[in-house]
């Protein structure tokens, strides 16, 4: 999607949305018009205004549009259905099926030795990637993108021609040279206790009064009006007039309003709205300046308002001010004389009531639907920014980045900036639910066809002393202890930037080939750190330990593992993970966080293509997928025996070639737990007009081996790049309610 279109989109929601507080606004005016007095029918059409001015508003839990759960398929309407999801999603799926599709995955764990498959990096698949990771939205909405922002910038054009031009004419017209019309504007001045002097000047083009500028304003005066004999008064009523303009900062909101106008043109109920507003402008404007004069005015401010509209009712507004052209019509000429002969005196001041209301409106209207909390939207729209807990209940995360996992680490912690040689960042795990909270750090080879990790563990406040002795007592518990001749040393460790340590070395006094190996403990500012290795020297691991430092941009980047090859990629916990996810498998994927049938999201990941289909080649098995997997409230109180539905998995990934390829072979390989393809029969449906593929059930191994055998069946469907699969772990009557709200276009 280019820019055009992103700008569409935003304007469509904001407009839209302005739209439904200008609503509530005629509402409230029109409920309690009797009781609104203008200057508040006035600022309640700024509420609108601002909504219509300002791109981004913070989310509010009393925010107007919680009750309109709905939105995005009004906004969807508008914009028009497009080719590919575009809001993400993620799902990871019962824990049978996950782990018995990982015959190419190996551990995580460091203590383990594990022998690494071929890898491909990231800049490898960048290509496919950024082709994917924007949806396609249909022709006319890339032509309305293009007709709308070619008229906004037509109408912003004109709007600053118009001032070039009129700063140009400024310079020529001459100021008011009358001392009596000075007199009486000074006079005005004082009414409405402007400290600062307003110009007077002449325009000989002008057909009424006006006056203009934010920062410098000025008062013009038709010629007609300064050479015709006109009374005192008559002067001192349009010259307060267009003083109370600038005393209630329409200037100000006349310049915003144009902006709007430009911007919103393609809109013609803003149209209307910002008619309505000029014309109840006008109303505040005239009861500002009678609360200045006093209501013994208020016959003969009238009788003046008349008489200049009867002889400027062609043209009253200047012609830049595209949507105050034209309103002075009978119907609010009516209005206008109706408020003027009801005023009383005081009533231009703003009651506490009104006050609280605006204050009421405001809140509720210059604020966005709450996206945080359980069930507040429908679905999460991670890129709409935020970080929101998906899974707020976690005792335990991975992270494949030190960026994030030191940001929601409870405690600041330092990790090496110097590694030996070969070797890279593996995976940051925190254990929130220990006592103290502790922070793991794992780090393997790099280089292909070789093994080797090591493990960096941290927590605050541990005893030194006391975390040998678990060292101690493990490592006698060792099944290696037996003939092997071990032989535990410790030493004091000094090096530069630490408080306290020791050097443990494990000594395999008949063992020829790997005779040593080694445990460092220090503390460091109140944390304690415990390296460990099978295989690094101990001079390597010093070096390590002198370089430690507190995360920074150059460390968050050595501790980025993204060499995915040979195990799954990351957990999602919050809707920050979501938006790297969305850049690891190249698009945006879908995330609803319930789905029908009381099935609510329980977990989500990102994992490689073996689970979604059988891999053809290496090359195959390293594309990417995103996955949320769904459960009920008693998934624990079940078993393989219940009937019904168990748990649904949602998966996401590029299309490829993958679904054409199912249909026309009319099945689908599912990797099995020795490596080999289980073929499983398709059948093609039509749900919501569209063609979906249904697998008969199946099992992970092959066929079922009896009733009680855990059986699945799976959905298939493709929506531009992406493909989807629908798993469900068990069957119930629930599977195609579930499949067609899964295949809504957009959310």
């Amino acid at each position: 999607m280019d820019i055009a279109e992103h700008l569409f989109n935003w304007f469509v929601a904001s407009t839209l949305m302005a739209s439904a507080v200008a609503v509530v606004v005629l509402a409230v005016q029109h409920l309690f018009r009797r009781r609104i007095h203008a200057r508040l029918r006035h600022a309640l059409w700024l509420i609108v205004l601002l909504r219509l001015m300002l791109p981004v508003l913070p989310q509010s839990p009393v925010s107007l549009f919680n009750a309109v759960p709905a939105w995005t398929d009004i906004k969807n309407a508008v914009l028009g259905v497009s080719y590919q999801l575009n809001k993400p999603d993620a799902i990871s799926e019962h824990s049978q099926i996950k782990n018995t599709y990982q015959p190419y995955y190996t551990t995580n764990e460091a203590e383990k030795n594990t022998v690494l498959q071929p890898f491909l990096t990231m800049k490898d698949t960048e290509e496919h990637i950024t082709a994917g990771i924007e949806r396609e939205s249909h022709p006319a909405v890339r032509v309305l993108a293009v007709v709308w922002l070619t008229g906004a910038g037509v109408l912003l054009g004109y709007n600053l021609t118009y001032w070039l031009r009129f700063q140009r004419k400024q310079k020529h017209l001459s100021p008011v040279d009358s001392t009596a019309i000075l007199k009486i504007a000074e006079e005005c001045r004082n009414l409405f206790s402007m400290k600062r002097p307003v110009g007077i000047y002449v325009d000989p083009s002008a057909q009424s009064p006006y006056i203009t500028g934010v920062f410098r304003p000025a008062v013009y005066l038709p010629k007609s009006l300064i050479s015709e004999a006109i009374n005192e008064q008559l002067l001192k009523h349009v010259i307060a007039h267009e003083l109370a303009h600038y005393k209630r900062k329409d200037t100000i909101w006349n310049m915003v309003g144009g902006l709007v106008f430009g911007v919103h043109w393609m809109n013609p109920f803003v149209w209307f709205m910002l008619r309505q507003m000029k014309a109840d402008r006008e109303l505040a404007c005239d009861a500002c300046v009678l609360e200045a004069l006093g209501e013994e005015e208020a016959v003969p401010y009238g009788m003046t308002i008349i008489g200049f509209l009867r002889r400027y009712a062609a043209e009253r507004s200047q012609a830049h001010l595209l949507y105050f052209k034209g309103s002075n019509d009978q119907k609010e000429m009516m209005r206008r004389i109706r408020m003027i002969q009801s005023f009383k005196k005081g009533s231009y001041k703003f009651s506490m009531m009104a006050v609280i209301l605006v204050l009421l409106i405001g809140t509720a209207t210059l604020t966005n639907a709450r996206a945080s909390g359980a069930g507040a939207s429908a679905w999460v729209h991670a890129e709409d920014g935020g970080n929101e807990m998906l899974f707020p209940n976690e005792e335990f995360r991975v992270y494949d980045n030190l960026e994030k996992g030191a940001k929601v680490a409870p405690f600041k912690f330092k990790v090496p900036s110097l590694l030996p040689e070969g070797y890279g960042f593996s995976d940051l795990s925190i254990q929130f639910d220990a006592s103290p909270s502790s922070v793991h750090l794992s780090y393997e080879t790099k280089i292909s066809k070789s093994s080797g990790n090591f493990s960096l563990r941290i927590k605050p406040g541990t005893d030194l002393q006391k975390q040998y002795d678990q060292i101690f007592k493990g490592e006698q518990d060792r099944t290696d202890q037996k003939d092997s001749g071990k032989v535990i040393e410790k030493e004091s460790l000094s090096l530069a930037g630490i408080d306290e340590g020791y050097k443990i070395t494990i000594r395999m006094t008949t063992w020829k080939g790997q005779p040593e190996r080694y445990y460092y403990i220090w503390k460091d500012q109140g944390i304690s750190y415990e390296l460990s290795s099978y295989i690094l020297s101990s001079n390597e691991m010093e070096q390590m330990i002198a370089s430690m430092k507190l995360p920074d941009a150059e460390l968050n980047k050595l501790h980025e593992d993204n060499e995915y090859h040979g195990k799954v990629l990351t957990d999602l916990y919050d809707t920050e993970d979501i938006r790297r996810a969305q850049k690891l498998v190249g698009f945006k994927a879908a995330f609803p966080r319930k789905l029908p049938g009381d099935f609510a999201a329980s977990s989500s990941y990102v994992s490689r293509k073996a689970n979604f289909n059988h891999v053809e080649n290496d090359e195959d098995s390293m594309r990417k997928l995103f996955n949320v997997t769904y459960s009920r409230g008693d998934h624990k109180q079940k078993n393989k025996a219940d009937s019904g539905i168990r748990d649904v998995s949602f998966k996401q990934m590029l299309n490829g070639d993958m679904y054409q390829e199912m249909k026309k072979k009319g099945q689908v390989s599912f990797t099995k737990i020795d490596g080999e393809g289980n073929n499983v029969k398709l059948t093609a449906l039509t749900l919501q007009g569209k063609e979906v593929l249904r697998t008969e059930p199946y099992n992970l191994d092959g066929k079922p081996k009896g009733p009680n055998d855990l059986r699945l069946v799976s959905y298939f469907w493709f929506d531009g790049k992406v493909c989807y699969q629908a798993i469900f772990s068990g069957q119930g009557p629930e599977e195609q309610k579930i499949v067609q709200y899964l295949m809504k276009p957009d959310r």
